[in-house]
C-alpha cells in the first residue's frame, strides 16, 4: 500500500454560496453517477488520480463509456460523491478497519504541486482542507455523510462543524464553496482520514502552508493492550494533547510528593510520639 501523503496551499476564509462552482446537476444525477462508478465497477481508481489531472478526465470518461453518464460539472463534485460511497462500502465510519485490502490514494509532493496550474492547485486545497476538518470533527464528518443530499439535517451537521473549519484555514487566500464542493471535499478527506488510520506506518495526510493546519498520523498504544493505531490529527492538535499529557505528568508528580510528604509527617509523628 502507497504511503499517503499530500501537500496543499492554505487558505483564509470560507464562503458558502448557494451556486456551484460549474454548472449545478441535479442531486440525482450525481448520486447515480457515484453509485453507478461503485456499485459495477471498483470506482477507487478515480481517487487515485491526482485532481485536475488527465488520468482524472481519462477515468472519468471511462465511467462514462461504461454507462454511467456523462455530466458535464465540476469534476471535484463527481469524485465527491464516488468518495461518499467508498467511504460506506469500506469503512463506514472514521476510526473503522477497512473492509478491503487494497486501497489506494493520489499523493503529491510539494515540488510536484508549484508545477501545477492554479486550478488542480485549488482542487488539492479542497481536498487538504476536507482532511483537516475530517481530522478535527471526525464524528462530525461521519454523520455529515449519513445526511441525505441538500437536506435540512446536512445544513444543519454543517452548520454545527462551522467551529472546525477555522483551524483548517490559514492566511491569504479564500475558498468560495457551494454546499456541493464542501460536502464533496469532506467527503475525499474524511476517506483519505480513514485509510491512513487503518495503515500501520506513521504518515502525513495533508498539510497547508501554516505548518499548524497540518494533518499527522502517528502511531499509538492502545490503552491495556498490546495494540497500536493511527491517531490522527492536526498539528494544532498534537501540541494540545503534549501538553495535556505535560500537565497530567506534572500533576501526577506533585500528586505523588504530597502524599510522600504526608506520609513522612505521619511517621514522624508516629515516631515522636512513641519517643514520648
Amino acid at each position: 500500500m502507497r504511503n499517503v501523503a499530500l501537500f496543499a496551499a492554505g487558505v483564509t476564509a470560507l464562503a458558502l454560496s448557494s451556486t456551484a462552482s460549474a454548472t449545478p446537476p441535479t442531486v440525482e444525477s450525481v448520486q447515480k453517477f457515484g453509485l453507478c462508478a461503485t456499485g459495477k465497477y471498483e470506482g477507487a481508481e478515480l481517487l487515485a488520480t491526482q485532481p485536475g489531472s488527465a488520468e482524472e478526465k481519462e477515468v472519468l470518461a471511462e465511467f462514462g463509456r461504461r454507462g454511467c453518464g456523462t455530466l458535464d460539472v465540476n469534476a471535484g463534485v463527481l469524485r465527491g460523491s464516488v468518495a461518499e460511497q467508498l467511504f460506506k462500502a469500506d469503512f463506514g465510519s472514521i476510526g473503522a478497519r477497512p473492509r478491503r485490502d487494497l486501497i489506494e490514494i493520489f499523493t503529491v509532493s510539494t515540488d510536484e504541486l508549484a508545477e501545477l496550474d492554479e486550478n488542480a492547485r485549488k482542487r488539492i486545497d479542497y481536498v487538504a482542507f476536507g482532511t483537516c476538518v475530517a481530522a478535527s470533527n471526525p464524528e462530525g464528518s461521519t454523520r455529515l455523510l449519513g445526511t441525505p443530499v441538500e437536506s435540512p439535517q446536512e445544513k444543519a451537521v454543517l452548520t454545527e462543524m462551522v467551529g472546525n473549519f477555522s483551524s483548517c484555514l490559514a492566511q491569504g487566500e479564500r475558498f468560495n464553496f457551494s454546499r456541493a464542493d464542501l460536502r464533496g471535499a469532506l467527503a475525499e478527506g474524511s476517506y483519505r482520514l480513514a485509510l491512513s488510520q487503518s495503515l500501520d506506518e506513521e504518515v502525513v495526510v495533508t498539510g497547508t502552508r501554516d505548518p499548524s493546519k497540518s494533518v499527522a498520523c502517528k502511531l499509538q498504544d492502545v490503552a491495556g493492550t498490546r495494540i497500536r493505531r493511527n491517531v490522527c490529527l492536526t498539528e494544532a492538535q498534537w501540541a494540545e494533547r503534549s501538553r495535556t499529557t505535560e500537565y497530567g505528568a506534572e500533576a501526577i508528580k506533585r500528586t505523588s510528593m504530597e502524599t510522600q510528604e504526608i506520609l513522612t509527617t505521619i511517621e514522624t509523628r508516629t515516631r515522636f510520639s512513641s519517643g514520648s
